[in-house]
Parts: C-alpha cells; sequence; structure tokens
C-alpha cells in the first residue's frame, strides 16, 4: 500500500481527508481502529456493578464534584464515578478542551452551543445536551481565554 500525506489549510484543524479505492474496506477499519486506539480514555467507574471503564475524554460533557468523588455525564447521559476530587480532576481534563467554570464544575467547551451574560457578573451556558449552567465570575476569564 503506498500513502501519500497532503495539507490543506481549508479544512478544520482536527479534520482528516482519507481517500481508498473501494475494494479496501479492511484498511478503513483498520484505521478506525488505529484511531480509536490512540483516544485518550480515562477510567471511571460504572455505580451499576462498580466495575472499571475506560471512557474516552472526548465523550465526556460535564464533570461535577460530589463529595470526594466526581460525576462524569457524557454526551450520551450515561453517568460514572470518576474516583478523584475535584481539583485533582481537573489536571486531567484541563489539556483537553475543558475548562472550570465554578467551584463544583468542570464542561467540554466543545459541547457550549450558547452563552448569554446574566446577573452578578456570570455568565449563562447552554450545553448540547440542553442543560443549563452558569459559569461564577472568578472563572470567566478562563472561559475567555479557551474561547479564543
Amino acid at each position: 500500500m503506498k500513502l501519500i500525506f497532503k495539507t490543506d489549510t481549508n479544512i478544520a484543524a482536527e479534520t482528516a481527508l482519507i481517500f481508498t479505492h473501494p475494494k479496501e474496506q479492511a484498511i478503513k477499519q483498520q484505521i478506525e481502529m488505529a484511531i480509536q486506539m490512540k483516544e485518550k480514555t480515562i477510567t471511571a467507574v460504572n455505580t451499576m456493578n462498580n466495575r472499571n471503564i475506560q471512557v474516552p475524554i472526548r465523550a465526556i460533557l460535564i464533570v461535577e464534584s460530589e463529595e470526594r468523588m466526581c460525576n462524569l455525564r457524557l454526551t450520551t447521559g450515561e453517568l460514572y464515578l470518576y474516583p478523584k476530587r475535584l481539583k485533582y480532576a481537573e489536571a486531567d481534563f484541563i489539556n483537553n478542551g475543558f475548562i472550570r467554570i465554578n467551584n463544583q464544575t468542570i464542561i467540554n467547551i466543545k459541547e457550549v452551543k450558547q452563552f448569554a451574560p446574566t446577573t452578578n457578573a456570570r455568565i449563562e451556558l447552554s450545553l448540547s445536551d440542553g442543560s443549563t449552567y452558569f459559569i461564577s465570575r472568578h472563572y470567566i476569564k478562563n472561559f475567555r481565554r479557551a474561547l479564543s
């Protein structure tokens, strides 16, 4: 097999365009598997059976503090536990497209659909699943920096 790499500034930064012959479906599946294997995952706890599960970081919508653990809500609506306090979990998420918006919540910035200012110097966010959250005034600078 011959590989040819070209770059194009007209496509998004996280996009790869791959052309193959229709008879090469096995190659397509191998490439998809390789990409899935490379994706960063974290180990969470399934509360239904107390088993550990590997969750892709890109599938996480919200990380919320709950006592000494965190709840992970996925874009599919599933809930898992992350066995770390929020202040330690923040280091795992902050470099992967997540921002902290208040003392209890970290969100996936890619899932923000709209935002608007509200009273008391706060911002209200609407996420892709329809939920709304408020950014406290102490975390607004981080939010603005993440948008630029």
